[in-house]
């Protein structure tokens, strides 16, 4: 394998990678936690095919006795001012790993607001107030009463 060839098929991935976030960006916004499920799944695999690749390169770099990742390929290239593909490959990569840097940490900011909304909803039909029979809900899940006759059985 050649520096080059390695170079297009990380930056193929990361397309993939950033394409896969917008899509779990999208069924962050929307709610939607089964396509949230599925996205899960095949982002795991996608970061390990990422990581792979990365390590594929890092084998490449080292066999021409320069260092892994980002000082590695850059020695490369200074080493190889010509090659225009790999500097061109090498640039994009470097642009795509950003936007997607950029993507998972929006997304985990709309995770955590999510997740916050979800305790505050939580805590209100949990409220822990002094009388325990104002509570909607019980720990349990299921409605208590809140006084001894319930409306819903009166219909």
């Amino acid at each position: 394998m050649t520096l080059k060839s390695l170079l297009e098929g990380e930056l193929a991935q990361m397309g993939d990678f950033i394409k896969l976030l917008k899509e779990e960006q999208g069924a962050l916004t929307a709610g939607d936690t089964e396509a949230l499920e599925a996205l899960s799944a095949t982002k795991v695999a996608l970061v390990q095919t990422l990581n792979r690749s990365g390590e594929a390169r890092n084998v490449v770099l080292r066999s021409a006795g320069l260092e892994n990742d980002r000082p590695g390929v850059e020695a490369w290239i200074r080493g190889n001012p010509k090659d225009l593909a790999v500097q061109q490959l090498w640039n994009s990569l470097k642009v795509a790993v950003v936007e997607a840097r950029e993507l998972n940490l929006l997304n985990g900011k709309l995770i955590a607001m999510r997740l916050q909304h979800n305790q505050q909803t939580l805590s209100a039909l949990l409220s822990t107030s002094a009388t325990p029979q104002s509570n909607l809900y019980g720990p349990d899940g299921q409605p208590t009463q809140l006084s001894g006759r319930r409306i819903i059985d009166a219909a």
